[in-house]
């Protein structure tokens, strides 16, 4: 008896120090793809979007999603967009034609079907659609993730943005992210509309007017520059530093929040009014000092929180989110831009 005791002592020892190398082994790819991101931050490397996307879910599935096929999915993606560009039924005839198709032509793929000539005949291309069941990724975080809508070809404000984006540098055309309280968008322009919005949770084009007076935007935040405006490229794969310290946390929790802090923190370097990289990094330091009562804590904690409010930051309600997403259908958008998707409405 006492050798059988002894035994099982030693199994659950063992299987605490498989556990633990495993955790030790996880945690190590979100070194790596924070490493590999903080290079391209620090221009050490070429700053690529699409690729920081790719190492922020990559860390998650701890390498088991393939570099290759996520780069074949956004390439025949790519090329699915140039059929629409060229099937003539995008009505512009600006200098900056080439743009404004790209923009049009991604938006057309990614919110109608389209038909494909395959092997075994005409195949149907669906749109791709709104993730209503798990919109802030509560339930499972890879709800999150653009190779998520790959598969599912249902996406949120966070997926189907940084897709479109992923898209348009395939294509080799300018677009940019854009930020409201809990929501991406994209901004972009050309000569015939100037500066619009596109809404892919809707498909549709809401206006600026609209956003700052339904979106639960203060005007210090519109003013202090942390709504509403076009990111650049540097700025948007900053924002996946924040990506990736979420992933980290729904995987391992908080732990000692040193992760979790350095992703914020990198982040905040290269893009300093990032506000969901303040918001969580002040969650983990609240979290941190309920644990410790740690004054250092509390006074970071209280600085961060006060600068978050200066800036101009009002915290949007989980369902007036859900309320302001659903207005969006009823928002009347961009007329013009509607008229250069279908001529025959002009």
């Amino acid at each position: 008896m006492k050798n059988k005791f002894i035994y099982i002592i030693l199994y659950l020892n063992l299987s605490v120090l498989n556990l633990n190398a495993e955790n030790h082994k996880s945690k190590l790819y979100f070194e790596d793809s924070y490493s590999k991101i903080k290079l391209m931050l620090s221009k050490k490397d070429t700053i690529d979007f699409k690729k920081a996307v790719f190492l922020v879910e990559s860390a998650y599935y701890q390498e088991q999603l393939k570099e290759h096929g996520f780069n074949d999915v956004v390439k025949f993606y790519a090329t699915l967009c140039n059929k629409v560009i060229n099937s003539g039924d995008i009505d512009y005839t600006e200098r900056d034609k080439n743009i404004a198709m790209a923009q049009c032509g991604v938006f057309i793929f990614m919110t109608d079907s389209l038909s494909m000539i395959t092997d075994e005949g005409i195949a149907k291309h669906p749109p791709f659609s709104y993730n209503h069941a798990d919109f802030a990724g509560q339930k499972d975080w890879s709800n999150m993730f653009v190779s998520t809508v790959m598969q599912t070809k249902k996406g949120n404000c966070h997926s189907l943005p940084y897709l479109y984006k992923i898209i348009m540098d395939e294509l080799g055309y300018e677009s940019h992210l854009a930020l409201a309280p809990n929501h991406i968008y994209i901004k972009v322009n050309n000569k015939k509309v100037g500066w619009y919005n596109i809404e892919l949770t809707c498909a549709d084009f809401p206006t600026d007017a609209w956003y700052a007076a339904s979106g639960y935007i203060h005007t210090d935040a519109i003013r202090n520059g942390i709504y509403m405006r076009a990111l650049t490229d540097k700025e948007a794969v900053a924002m996946t530093l924040v990506d990736l310290a979420q992933g980290y946390q729904a995987k391992f929790g908080i732990e000692d929040g040193s992760f979790i802090i350095k992703c914020c923190d990198t982040a905040l370097e290269h893009f300093p009014k990032y506000i969901n990289a303040m918001l969580l990094k002040a969650e983990i330091l609240t979290e941190l000092y309920r644990e410790s009562k740690d004054e250092e804590l509390f006074r970071q904690m209280t600085e961060l929180y006060g600068n978050i409010h200066k800036l101009g930051y009002r915290k949007m309600p989980q369902q007036m989110y859900a309320n302001w997403l659903n207005s969006l259908n009823s928002e009347e958008g961009n007329q013009q831009i509607k008229a250069i998707l279908n001529p025959r409405t002009k």
